[in-house]
């Protein structure tokens, strides 16, 4: 009778807030850019759920690619198996559907300019780029690719 007034108890609704899962094919050798990218976008509030797939070599994402379905691919152009724009091409022409940002050491303005040209929708620097630019290119590629 002496003790404190009990205070009224606050129900908070049970609002579960479904994200929409992102899957990234990541193309890349570097063991260490891989943990990388999961890193920087790790620390991004984002209304997705990035699940990352990664790979080493060109000709293992072409296998993977033909058992599952991706929304994205984060390509790094200096892979074990191809050197280059040409590993764009080459990914572009196989699945043109599937957008490729490219995520590349090489800070070079006609490279850049040619993964554009070969179908590339976003060229991002290694090291140059922190997980919000990161997170607003696959953004930007999801709110701009063509609705089926």
């Amino acid at each position: 009778m002496f003790g404190r007034r009990p205070r009224p108890v606050t129900q908070t609704p049970d609002v579960t807030e479904q994200k929409q899962e992102v899957r990234i094919l990541l193309i890349e050798d570097s063991a260490g850019d891989v943990l990388m990218v999961k890193h920087l976008l790790g620390e991004v509030a984002s209304d997705y759920d990035f699940a990352f797939t990664d790979v080493a070599r060109l000709v293992d994402a072409f296998r993977l690619m033909e058992q599952e379905r991706f929304d994205i691919i984060m390509l790094d152009l200096n892979l074990l198996d191809f050197d280059g724009v040409v590993s764009v091409a080459v990914l572009h022409g196989e699945k043109p559907e599937v957008p490729i940002i490219v995520y590349s050491g090489t800070d070079n303005d006609r490279v850049r300019e040619q993964a554009m040209l070969n179908g590339a929708v976003r060229y991002l620097v290694k090291g140059q780029e922190n997980g919000t630019a990161i997170y607003k290119a696959i953004e930007n590629v999801l709110d701009n690719r063509p609705q089926a």
